[in-house]
């Protein structure tokens, strides 16, 4: 190999050596939209269910659904698989005067990670806590009465009625 042919080289490695790709993109920001959230409690018993928190935020305490709406959560845009919040909420017996009982023997506490039902537009968020401390998370553009909704109807709950649920 001559000297020429020797520089040649030595100037194309250094020459390839300071060449530099051009930095990555920065991933996209997610996007995120708030909703109204409303908690119902479809429990079959007298128990009631409050305070109700998501991720941290109060959201009021869980009835029986309608137009109850006391807190707000924020999702991710567009909704993706194994989207979770956190849930915590308190239940406590109903309080009567014959057989009182302190909060600390009346209520329990449960926290879990819920996973969010897919969604690709929110008019608000269901909360249902059902039987067994299930629950789940719906955003959706439809009322629980609506026949296409995704999850339960509202409940039926009475709370001035003494165990069940009336008709």
């Amino acid at each position: 190999m001559n000297l020429g042919m020797f520089l040649a080289l030595a100037a194309l490695f250094v020459a390839a050596s300071k060449y530099e790709k051009p930095p990555p993109e920065p991933p996209p920001k997610p996007r995120y939209f708030g909703t109204a959230v409303t908690p119902m409690d479809h429990e079959i018993s007298d128990t009631f269910v409050q305070p109700v928190y998501v991720n941290g935020g109060g959201v009021g305490a869980a009835g029986t659904g309608g137009s109850t709406t006391y807190g707000a959560l924020s999702l991710p845009a567009p909704w993706h698989p194994g989207l979770t919040v956190r849930v915590k909420w308190r239940r406590c017996e109903a309080f009567y005067k014959e057989n009182p009982k302190p909060d600390s023997e009346a209520c329990h506490w449960t926290e879990k990670d819920v996973l969010v039902q897919p969604y690709d537009h929110s008019g608000g968020t269901h909360i249902h806590i059902l039987e067994n401390d299930d629950v789940l998370i719906i955003p959706s553009m439809m009322f629980p009465s609506h026949p296409d909704y995704p999850g339960p109807g509202f409940p039926e709950k009475n709370f001035d009625t003494r165990k069940g649920i009336s008709k």
